[in-house]
């Protein structure tokens, strides 16, 4: 797939040394630039990009109300946001927004290159869900119609504990508890599947809680339960950014750094074991377990 880009920068040198990597390096194509956010946002909302990279900075419109007013145009592109600003909130902000990864100017080839292949791989991954969403709806059409109630599928549990065990938590108590749950959820239907996934964690706990006491016949408490996950999905966390530090472009780490937790956590898990910060990254259990259930969705 190719896919096509369009910067703004009020800098003429930045746009033309992010047009010159996208080119060297087969990325992709600039179908546009811009160096203020009015004439942006018509010109995005003509082209329809696959990925933008913008500055926060900005004449009139900053890069922040680009990406807002975009979203809210349910336009579907990709934000990378490459701006000099170090102010947490500003980039909390950018991210909150919906901006997909912030790179810190002076740029970085090699930064540049693996964040938009990154996307990229996110775009393809949002790509295939969605094929798999459209199948399923047809597969359900289907057993409607002839009158099928019983379609084998492959072991989740064993998909579940590849990729456990490619974060290296595969030994961790806790995941047997992730792949009890994450199994409870897909035995479900899809919209009851749905709905388990908006409700609140503790419900998921307790029938988690439930089936190993009614189905396994094994005595546990909601609060062991919730322990063993967080301790397990925490040490996954450091893993993950360990394999960041050791390798930026390692396959692991560029597939899960942004689907299983929030990247800019990972980055403060690396500043915390670089020794830059006294303050690891936070995980999101909601977020993790989600992205699982997208992997496997994906690899089908």
């Amino acid at each position: 797939m190719s896919y096509n880009f369009y910067i703004i920068d009020d800098d003429k040198g930045v746009r033309k040394v992010l047009k010159n990597i996208i080119s060297q390096h087969d990325l992709g194509y600039v179908i546009g630039e811009g160096d203020n956010g009015i004439d942006a946002i018509k010109e995005i909302k003509e082209f329809n990009p696959d990925i933008v990279l913008v500055d926060l900075l900005l004449p009139g419109i900053d890069g922040i109300a680009i990406v807002s007013e975009i979203k809210k145009m349910n336009i579907n592109t990709n934000f990378i946001m490459i701006s000099q600003v170090t102010s947490k909130d500003l980039v909390s902000k950018a991210y909150n927004k919906g901006i997909e990864f912030f790179i810190h100017k002076p740029i970085n080839v090699v930064e540049v290159i693996s964040v938009i292949n990154k996307v990229k791989e996110k775009i393809t991954m949002h790509n295939v869900i969605q094929s798999f969403e459209k199948a399923f709806h047809n597969m359900n059409i289907l057993k409607e119609y002839t009158g099928m109630t019983n379609v084998q599928t492959v072991s989740e549990k064993d998909r579940v504990k590849k990729v456990l065990s490619q974060l290296g938590i595969l030994g961790e108590s806790g995941s047997n508890d992730i792949v009890e749950m994450i199994s409870m959820i897909l035995e479900q239907t899809e919209d009851i599947r749905a709905q388990l996934l908006k409700q609140k964690l503790s419900e998921l706990y307790k029938m988690l809680n439930k089936r190993y006491r009614d189905d396994y016949k094994i005595s546990s408490n909601v609060g062991a339960i919730e322990q063993r996950i967080r301790r397990a999905i925490i040490k996954a966390l450091g893993n993950i950014a360990n394999m960041g530090i050791e390798d930026y472009g390692n396959d692991i780490f560029m597939r899960y750094s942004n689907t299983l937790f929030d990247f800019k956590e990972v980055r403060k898990q690396m500043d915390c074991a670089r020794g830059k910060s006294n303050y690891g990254g936070k995980i999101s259990v909601k977020k993790f377990i989600e992205g699982i259930i997208v992997e496997l969705k994906s690899e089908l």
